[in-house]
């Protein structure tokens, strides 16, 4: 009894004496690499959102925007598919000249959790083969097929030195035909270090992108493309 009463109250020191330990370390945090993330907005970048256009299989509109944002002096990232430039290889060419940067949306829009790491691969490098080919141009920015990634989608990314980008406000520009209904949306969850998501063949997105460029600046953001956005300290 005696021998019991004596554990228990070294047991119950050795408590106390851990718990006092703990009290007086430092926390430690942890920080994970934003290379090895899937990013949805950049923090640190308060006065500043990233336009973004994916284009995938139409060029409906293509003009009119390029011409609005030219117009506007707005600097864009558009994330089209490799089906897509072996179709439309001057108007990527022309994305590029006007200023803009091209991401990386696969070779063939694929969702990629269908696939083994093998053919991942290939939807990854096959892009960046081909931007090479016909633009002379090599992405730093990668977005999956619908936003759907997994870890073995971010180890592609990373091994073909690509930044995986998704999008923090969702536009839902191809499924509406009021622009100023676009415009609300997207405007009411503005916040710094935004990446908002457009497509390319949306019927009402010319008419949306005057109004929420004006928005967005009438609310002191400047809109920039990914990489400058990633820029921020």
């Amino acid at each position: 009894m005696l021998r019991s009463w004596r554990r228990v109250k070294k047991t119950g020191l050795f408590l106390i004496l851990l718990l006092a330990a703990l009290a007086v370390m430092p926390a430690v945090k942890y920080y994970y690499p934003a290379e090895t993330q899937a990013l949805y907005f950049i923090p640190g970048s308060p006065s500043r959102v990233a336009l973004t256009f994916e284009t995938l299989w139409s060029s409906s509109g293509l003009e009119q925007i390029l011409a609005i944002l030219e117009q506007e002096s707005v600097r864009a990232t558009f994330f089209i598919s490799g089906t897509w430039l072996k179709q439309n290889p001057a108007a990527a060419k022309e994305i590029l000249r006007k200023g803009h940067e091209i991401g990386n949306h696969t070779l063939s829009q694929k969702n990629l959790l269908y696939l083994n790491e093998k053919e991942m691969a290939k939807e990854i490098q096959g892009f960046n083969q081909l931007a090479h080919e016909l633009l002379e141009y090599r992405p730093a920015l990668f977005r999956p097929p619908l936003g759907l990634y997994n870890g073995l989608v971010l180890k592609q990314a990373r091994q073909n030195r690509l930044r995986t980008i998704l999008w923090s406000i969702e536009s839902y520009d191809s499924i509406s035909d009021d622009g100023g209904a676009i415009a609300d949306r997207v405007t009411e969850r503005l916040h710094g270090g935004a990446i908002i998501s457009f497509r390319v063949g949306a019927p009402a997105l010319p008419d949306a992108l005057p109004l929420i460029i004006k928005n967005l600046r009438e609310k002191g953001y400047e809109p920039v493309p990914v990489s400058v956005l990633l820029k921020a300290p």
